[in-house]
């Protein structure tokens, strides 16, 4: 059991906290010895509760341990104490590991080596640990965030050609591990310092930031400040803005109100203009100053206006003068489409609203027309897996899909504009979606769509993330964690592999919510 523990802390070591899985699993399955212990400040650590953490380290370091563990312990205690600046107590730890460092375990050195040149860093040593052996190289996360280092060096040292050279270098090493807090991490960074040299291309790794954020994690308000970084980048994008308004809402309502860095005081500027792109479906608008005065700024006559808005010269003057209290949302429509008005993000939210509304009218009409050329199956897989990736679930079914004949609702508009244009986070999740399904023949898939739909909101919310995560953990493991019984019925009759069914399982930390999951899988 011993080289069992070794090699998945080899994989959680690798991976970072996408292996959360692994991670769940040992803190159960590992008896009360220094492995759960060290299994448990991992744990402590992703919650940034380094202390507590540093705690289970003390505990674990009274068992009688191997060697291989016990310097896997100190390695970690090091690494935990370089990080909460106890620097001192590191250099003491740092020069132990260090002139031990022939002496232990080969299968202990990679993972100390690592966590020593990481330490190097912090306490900007010269040690060169890296050249005592070519034999252990850094692991993955460890190079990839040193490298980040030295991109974020660069940028203080306003060498910015050699920063990009290390921002795409740690991009390259985060995804081929994959290490998606390394990929993230740099992709976020790097689209934040490039986009005052190259905007578009600041743009273009902000979107793909937001592609790989919707592939990797379901609980984006941990890591909010992404979705700032974007806001950032393309708030000259109207139409982007749109697109991504519900998602940065929804997760900015899941945000604590104060106190933590990601907390809704920290974001509620750029709240207060994303709000504003949430189209609603109000109608008439009060005709409050900041909005005559951005309908006067755009024109410079008011007879030509009148005729290219079609609305009467007496009308129009007294919307600009403030004679007319209200505007109706039609009247709106015709002066920004007459005047060819672009609003940003400084414009009323009546314009901005109204905007909207044009476009997504224009966008769904786009997506029907792009729906009528597949055929009823295509339709089908497409509507389930934008159904199960999206985040508001509107009222719909397949006979609309069918038939193409959808009744006049805002929400399901957006839905359809979802499944055939969508965003890179939708979109992400819709990859993930269509590969669960992937080798489930025919009947099979009919009978899960079928007993899915009838699940009810909390139940769908379970398998939405079943399904994600299973796809999330489809990759080549080096190690086999062994199927719970009570998955077999379900893996085999869907013709699902059984390493990511059973991670995807084990995604959740809590035993109830592990039930709650079974609980709707037993449905299928």
């Amino acid at each position: 059991m011993n080289e069992k523990n070794r090699e998945i802390f080899e994989i959680i070591s690798d991976y970072g906290s996408f292996a959360k899985p692994f991670l769940n699993f040992m803190i159960l399955k590992t008896k009360h010895d220094g492995w759960n212990h060290l299994f448990k400040s991992l744990e402590y650590s992703w919650k940034n509760k380094r202390t507590k953490a540093l705690e289970e380290i003390e505990r674990g370091l009274k068992h009688n341990n191997t060697k291989t563990l016990k310097y896997l312990l100190l390695a970690k205690k090091l690494s935990y104490l370089s990080s909460i600046r106890e620097f001192d107590k590191s250099k003491e730890i740092y020069v132990f590991l260090r002139e031990n460092f022939k002496n232990m375990p080969k299968k202990s050195r990679k993972i100390v080596s690592s966590v020593l040149i990481n330490v190097e860093n912090i306490l900007n040593l010269n040690e060169k640990t890296r050249l005592w052996s070519k034999e252990y190289e850094l692991d993955p996360s460890t190079e990839i965030f040193i490298t980040l280092g030295k991109a974020r060096e660069k940028i203080k040292e306003e060498e910015y050609s050699e920063a990009w050279k290390y921002f795409e270098r740690s991009l390259i090493l985060s995804k081929k591990t994959p290490h998606r807090m390394g990929i993230i991490t740099g992709l976020n960074d790097w689209s934040w310092y490039l986009k005052d040299f190259d905007l578009e291309k600041s743009k273009q790794l902000s979107h793909e930031l937001m592609f790989y954020s919707g592939y990797y994690f379901e609980e984006m308000e941990n890591r909010f400040g992404v979705f700032d970084t974007f806001f950032e980048v393309n708030k000259g994008d109207i139409e982007t803005l749109f697109l991504y308004s519900n998602i940065i809402y929804y997760f900015y309502h899941k945000l604590p109100e104060s106190g933590k860095r990601n907390s809704k005081e920290n974001y509620e500027s750029m709240f207060n203009i994303i709000r504003k792109f949430i189209i609603s479906e109000k109608s008439t608008y009060i005709n409050t100053e900041e909005l005559r005065n951005c309908i006067k700024n755009n024109i410079a006559n008011i007879s030509e206006a009148s005729k290219k808005i079609h609305v009467s010269r007496k009308s129009l003057s007294g919307i600009i003068n403030g004679k007319v209290l209200e505007i109706k949302g039609d009247t709106l429509k015709k002066i920004l489409l007459g005047l060819n008005m672009v609003p940003d993000i400084n414009s009323p939210e009546a314009i901005i609203n109204e905007y909207g509304k044009i476009y997504i009218e224009k966008a769904f009409k786009e997506s029907v027309n792009k729906l009528e050329k597949m055929n009823v199956e295509e339709r089908k897989r497409l509507f389930f897996n934008t159904y199960i990736a999206c985040i508001y679930k509107p009222k719909i079914d397949i006979v609309q899909i069918k038939n193409l004949n959808f009744v006049d609702d805002f929400s399901i508009k957006w839905f359809i504009i979802e499944m055939i244009k969508g965003n890179e986070f939708i979109n992400a999740r819709k990859n993930l979606v269509d590969h669960f399904f992937s080798k489930m023949n025919k009947s099979a898939y009919n009978e899960f769509i079928n007993i899915y739909y009838d699940l009810n909101k909390n139940e769908k919310e379970y398998m939405d993330v079943y399904i994600r995560n299973y796809s999330r953990y489809d990759i080549k493991w080096n190690i086999r964690i062994e199927i719970p019984d009570f998955l077999r019925n379900f893996v085999e009759k869907y013709s699902l592999k059984k390493m990511p069914a059973t991670l995807a399982y084990w995604y959740y930390e809590s035993g109830f919510e592990r039930k709650k999951l079974l609980n709707v899988i037993e449905k299928f």
